[in-house]
C-alpha cells in the first residue's frame, strides 16, 4: 500500500509532514496512524528540529475516520475496536509528546478525529474557508475519541466542552477563532505564505527556551505550586547556561536582532 503521509524537513529545521489522501478527504485509518506515530518519532529524534507542521494534500485536512476503517470497527469485536482506538490514541500522544512547537496548517475542513489531529498540535492556522466539526454524535459514537474531549476541556472547559460534542458543533474559521479553538485564520489564497510566516518565527526562536514552554505547561494541572516552581527553576537555569541567552542578552544591549542556535 502506498504512503498515505509525506515527511519533509527544510534547511531551518522544521518538518512538515501531509496527510495524503486527497481522493478521500484525507481520511484516516490505522495505516495513516502508524505512519503519523513514524514520522513524530523522526521529528523528535532531530537534535536540530525547530518545529513541526501537519497539513492535508488538496480541500481537506482530515474528514476523521475512514469509512472502511469505521466499518472494521463496527464487523469486529469490542477487543478489536479497543486496541484500534488505542493505536490511534498513540499518534495522538505521538503529537503530543514533541519536545518542539507543533502546528496544525488546517487547510481545509477536519472533522470527528481529524479535528482532534488538530487539537493536539501547539498551534492551529485555519483557513477561512475550512470548517472544524465535532460530529461523532451524528455516527451514534461518543465525543470521547482520539483526545477531543480532553483538548476541547482544556482550550473551552468542560461546560462548553459537553455542548460541542453532545451536539455535534462544527464550527466556521471565524467562530473556531472566537471560540479560542484556533491561533489564527488567514484567507485561503494566501495560506500557505501565512503558514510559513508563522513556522518561520518559531524556527527564529530559542529551541531550549521554547521547548522549556512546553516542558513546564505540560502536566502542569497535576502539580503543586512549589513543585511547579522547582520546575520553572530548572527549565530556566537551563536556559540561562546555554549561549542562547548570552546572544539574547547581547542583541538587546546592542539593539539589533539575535540569532539563535539552540545552544
Amino acid at each position: 500500500m502506498p504512503d498515505l503521509l509525506s515527511h519533509e524537513r527544510d534547511d531551518r529545521g522544521v518538518h512538515t509532514i501531509t496527510f495524503r489522501r486527497p481522493e478521500v478527504r484525507n481520511a484516516l485509518n490505522p495505516q495513516a496512524f502508524t505512519e503519523l506515530i513514524g514520522a513524530c518519532g523522526k521529528v523528535g529524534a532531530d537534535p536540530a528540529a525547530r518545529a513541526m507542521v501537519l497539513t492535508g494534500k488538496g480541500v481537506a485536512f482530515s474528514a476523521g475516520g475512514d469509512f472502511d476503517a469505521l466499518q472494521d470497527l463496527l464487523d469486529g469485536d469490542r477487543r478489536y475496536a479497543e486496541a484500534e482506538l488505542r493505536h490511534a490514541n498513540d499518534g495522538i500522544l505521538a503529537i503530543a509528546g514533541l519536545e518542539v512547537p507543533t502546528v496544525a496548517a488546517v487547510n481545509g475542513d477536519a472533522y470527528g478525529g481529524g479535528a482532534a489531529v488538530a487539537l493536539s498540535c501547539d498551534f492551529r492556522i485555519m483557513g477561512d474557508g475550512a470548517r472544524l466539526g465535532f460530529v461523532f454524535a451524528r455516527l451514534g459514537l461518543s465525543g470521547a475519541d482520539t483526545g477531543a474531549t480532553w483538548w476541547l476541556n482544556r482550550l473551552v472547559g468542560p461546560v462548553r466542552a459537553m455542548e460541542i460534542v453532545t451536539l455535534g458543533a462544527v464550527y466556521s474559521a471565524e467562530e473556531a477563532l472566537a471560540a479560542g479553538l484556533v491561533t489564527e485564520v488567514t484567507p485561503a489564497d494566501d495560506f500557505a505564505t501565512a503558514v510559513d510566516g508563522f513556522v518561520d518565527r518559531l524556527a527564529g526562536l530559542a529551541p531550549l527556551a521554547t521547548r522549556g514552554n512546553k516542558r513546564a505547561l505540560a502536566g502542569i494541572g497535576q502539580r503543586t505550586l512549589a513543585e511547579h516552581l522547582d520546575l520553572e527553576a530548572a527549565i530556566q537555569a537551563e536556559a540561562i547556561s546555554s549561549g542562547d541567552f548570552r546572544e539574547g542578552l547581547d542583541a538587546a544591549r546592542n539593539k539589533r536582532q539575535p540569532t539563535f542556535r539552540g545552544n
